[in-house]
């Protein structure tokens, strides 16, 4: 079992090819950290999904199309750990009617 997301999934085998030098690479590091390859991969992927997934919501943000409770909420974050975010990200932080409307439903 592997836990993804605060949920406990089954393993699926997956292969893919990589180039030598990857995974020279790959092998030292999971060597200095102890551990299997195999989990140092999962874990690889696991930051890289991450990562990606906070790309496509801030591209979202902004592009209009979802609010800053929306940024929270896809990235499984806090409001506030969302506004930290986007500073950090040096975004504007668009926050208009329909984010305040959004934020009062929160309050109920």
């Amino acid at each position: 079992m592997y836990t993804f997301a605060s949920e406990r999934y089954t393993m699926t085998t997956v292969t893919t090819r990589v180039p030598k030098p990857m995974l020279s690479e790959i092998d030292k590091v999971s060597k200095e950290k102890h551990m299997d390859r195999s989990t140092l991969l999962r874990n690889l992927i696991a930051c890289g999904l991450q990562e990606e997934r906070k790309e496509r919501v801030l591209w979202m943000y902004k592009q209009r199309r979802i609010t800053l409770q929306k940024v929270g909420d896809m990235l499984d974050i806090t409001y506030l750990d969302a506004l930290e975010l986007l500073k950090r990200e040096d975004l504007h932080i668009d926050y208009g009617l329909e984010e305040l409307k959004e934020d009062l439903r929160g309050l109920r």
